[in-house]
């Protein structure tokens, strides 16, 4: 009677996968992530500038409250006049005055901020020929700074529609939008109102 004896090399197990096997599976998965990453990076860009305009929008209706409030942007309680450093920071006053619940933020760029100026310092062309608001007396802004070109040509593009100024190292006031991109400074300035 010969015994067999039991050899650990070449032995097989039916359950395990072979090299090959998790080449593929591992080049499955990479191929996936390839497709699936650029949808998610414009899933993130679309909800940042989404974001964005939402806080316009919020803002935009803030300060309308108050124009009909006070019949004025420079105007607050008792008909006293804003101070120009309230003027350059609006949204405070809004948030004193119970018409924002908080500071006006945005998702792109480093810091944002509510702006009331002299209409004749900024002006927009609102039609993109000649409506222009430097007849105004003071003109509400949204002003953002640290505004990549790409982030400012899609709120651009979002808030005018077709009419969307090509960017540019200098400034463009074409439609609702103003941009400065001069390779130190790129703000970004939205029309909210101005009278």
């Amino acid at each position: 009677m010969k015994l067999h004896q039991f050899n650990h090399n070449s032995t097989h197990c039916a359950n395990a996968f072979t090299l090959i096997e998790m080449i593929g599976v591992l080049a499955v998965i990479a191929i996936l992530a390839a497709l699936l990453i650029p949808k998610v990076t414009n899933a993130i860009d679309d909800s940042r500038i989404n974001n964005t305009l939402g806080s316009y929008e919020a803002a935009k209706l803030a300060v309308t409250d108050h124009y009909a409030k006070y019949n004025g942007f420079n105007l607050t309680t008792n008909g006293a006049v804003l101070a120009s450093q309230d003027l350059l920071n609006f949204g405070n006053i809004l948030m004193l005055e119970g018409l924002m619940d908080k500071p006006f933020s945005s998702k792109i760029g480093t810091n944002a901020a509510l702006v009331v100026t002299p209409g004749n310092s900024t002006g927009y062309l609102l039609d993109g020929t000649n409506n222009l608001t430097t007849n105004m007396t003071y003109v509400v802004s949204a002003a953002i700074a640290g505004v990549l070109p790409q982030d400012a040509y899609a709120i651009s593009t979002r808030l005018d529609g077709g009419h969307v100024p090509t960017l540019s190292p200098t400034v463009t006031t074409s439609g609702r939008c103003s941009y400065t991109n001069d390779g130190v400074n790129n703000i970004l300035l939205m029309y909210l109102t101005g009278h």
